[in-house]
């Protein structure tokens, strides 16, 4: 096969006008693949939360606190992110898998609620630096045509290893116990450094943001490997992003836009991590076993699946902000419905499933909805102040549940308290208006 031509097109052009090639569509299967690993090691703490309790006979506050340890890291990891504009994506992405194989593995050997709850900020650290080097190289890998598909099929990802965790989990742990999730979540993730290392390439965009004397060799090895045009030379100002004030985000042309989002985003993911974090222990506090609490956990996933392909795909025909309202308010309902436990597992299981649809549905809208309502110049800012803050939702949600339950209120009142709290998101998004979207 003859080399590639060379072309005067920038780096950004051969890469958005060129058909996807194989290697393209591989790099984006591995992100999928990632951000499933991401689920997976998120949720472990929820399907190991049966075991933990009964074996260390902790309050349910307490293990409210355990659940949004995660979630607590990954917010964290905000103050890391732009590791990945120094040093660039993939370097950053194996250096998350190390720090989430590292907790992982140590999760496995915790005595004490201390040093769990620190395993757990860590695998966190892990997960939240790892999840906007994925976004990016989702997008930077892929073309103008198929871009937005790429990225909600790298979002997708988190539910699907949820999925395929919880039913592997549940094998687990009725096989060797709640430590062993965190053995095999660590080896699974261990696994894949070799496979980042050696099929990942660093992103031409990034390369040519940052220049130097050897980008263009780089570039035009990777674009090669691709199959695609090599460039003549690499545009280090090509990807320069307009300057921009970070606090023009709260000043009085964006500040309602910006307070309505966010808002949105908190309230809806503080539903989802409270059900998605509770599901097994109340299940189980409820009479069924550990490995059924847990299978009906992965179900919930199976659901998000379901739910984030649609509104990827459907968006366009219907209507983001619709589908997100939809969605929001469906997570609400659906969690009141399941609140209403008949003691039919198999009905309880449809519930979990539609529910899963709603609340992953709903998570895809919002991500989709802040990348565009942003205005250009601002949107990694308010995409990342968003997230960021959102992200404490996620931990108020675990937290806010155990103290309820810990207070005596019973499991269907709290589930149907906080699921509300997804509605009065979708209230503050109602509010928001796209340019073209009515």
């Amino acid at each position: 096969m003859a080399a590639p031509e060379h072309s005067t097109n920038s780096v950004s052009k051969v890469l958005n006008d060129a058909p996807m090639g194989a290697m393209q569509i591989f790099i984006i299967t591995l992100l999928v693949m990632l951000n499933a690993l991401d689920g997976f090691d998120v949720l472990a703490i929820t399907f190991a939360a049966p075991g933990i309790s009964e074996d260390w006979v902790i309050s349910r506050s307490a293990l409210g606190v355990v659940i949004a340890a995660n979630v607590i890291g990954a917010g964290a990891s905000v103050f890391l992110a732009p590791m990945a504009d120094r040093i660039g994506r993939r370097p950053t992405i194996l250096v998350s898998l190390v720090i989430m194989t590292v907790g992982m593995l140590l999760t496995a050997f915790v005595s004490s609620l201390t040093t769990l709850m620190a395993c757990r900020l860590l695998t966190g650290l892990g997960v939240g630096l790892m999840i906007p080097s994925l976004t990016a190289v989702a997008a930077e890998f892929s073309n103008n045509r198929r871009r937005d598909l790429a990225v909600s099929a790298m979002t997708i990802g988190f539910p699907l290893g949820g999925l395929i965790g919880g039913f592997v989990a549940a094998d687990i742990v009725e096989a060797a116990g709640w430590r062993a999730i965190f053995t095999a979540g660590g080896l699974a993730t261990a696994a894949f450094i070799p496979l980042v290392w050696f099929g990942l390439p660093e992103s031409p965009e990034y390369l040519a943001a940052r220049g130097g004397p050897d980008a263009l060799t780089k570039i035009n090895a990777i674009l090669k490997r691709l199959g695609h045009s090599l460039v003549d030379e690499a545009r280090a100002t090509e990807m320069k992003r307009e300057s921009a004030d970070p606090r023009e985000l709260l000043g009085p042309g964006l500040r309602m836009l910006t307070v309505l989002l966010i808002s949105a985003y908190f309230l809806h993911i503080m539903a989802f991590y409270f059900f998605s974090g509770w599901t097994p222990k109340i299940l189980t506090d409820a009479g069924y076993t550990q490995s059924a609490a847990i299978a009906t956990s992965a179900i919930t996933s199976m659901g998000g699946v379901t739910g984030g392909i649609f509104v990827g795909l459907a968006s366009a025909y219907f209507g983001l902000k619709r589908l997100a309202v939809i969605s929001m308010v469906g997570t609400s309902v659906l969690m009141a419905v399941f609140a209403m436990n008949t003691g039919d597992l198999f009905i309880l299981r449809i519930v979990a499933f539609v529910l899963g649809i709603f609340t992953m549905g709903g998570i895809v809208g919002l991500y989709a909805f802040l990348a565009r309502a942003f205005p250009a110049r601002l949107r990694v800012t308010g995409c990342a102040l968003a997230v960021a803050i959102g992200r404490a939702g996620g931990v108020v949600g675990p937290v806010l549940g155990g103290v309820l339950l810990d207070a005596g209120m019973n499991a269907s009142t709290v589930l149907t308290a906080i699921g509300a709290t997804a509605t009065l998101g979708a209230l503050f998004l109602l509010r928001v208006q796209l340019k073209d979207e009515g």
